[in-house]
């Protein structure tokens, strides 16, 4: 008799070990969701404030939406040397605010939707001044240098249509 008691509570203490495991890992799965949904939000966090520090150092400049302003509608040879040197900067730095959008879209921390937003506005423009400007080969990584090639052949084949 004392054997079979035995055995039993063997039986229990590794059932309540198993559910000991068990019970942790469930908490171990809803920490990693929680920390992964805090990373991206953080990251959109992030993104929204690089975007809004770039836009409010445009508003704050005296000259600097004027040179903008000049470089759209006249072009880069109305540019001084100065204002080039200015606009390419300005440009380079929205190059990399993207290339860092894209890193955080690869790593699951921002959805399509973000990244089609920087697409299109790369479409509507923002890509033609990169050529203009001389930094088309600082685009990188590859993946990203393809992704957008891939949205520019498309937005070229529907203007065919």
């Amino acid at each position: 008799m004392v054997k079979k008691m035995k055995v039993s509570l063997d039986t229990w203490v590794q059932l309540l070990g198993l559910l000991g495991v068990l019970g942790g890992l469930l908490a171990l799965i809803i920490e990693l969701n929680q920390s992964q949904r805090l990373s991206r939000a953080a990251a959109y966090q992030t993104r929204i404030s690089e975007i809004q520090e770039a836009q409010r150092e445009l508003a704050l400049s005296g000259d600097f939406a004027e040179i903008l302003q000049k470089f759209d509608s006249e072009g880069i040879g109305a540019l001084s040397p100065g204002e080039r040197a200015r606009v390419q900067a300005w440009h380079s730095a929205i190059q990399w605010r993207m290339q860092g959008q894209f890193y955080q879209y690869e790593q699951g921390f921002l959805e399509e939707a973000a990244l089609q937003r920087t697409l299109d506005d790369l479409a509507n423009g923002i890509y033609q001044k990169w050529e203009v400007l001389g930094l088309i080969d600082s685009i990188h990584p590859i993946a990203w240098r393809d992704r957008i090639n891939d949205r520019l052949n498309k937005s070229v084949g529907t203007e065919k249509d």
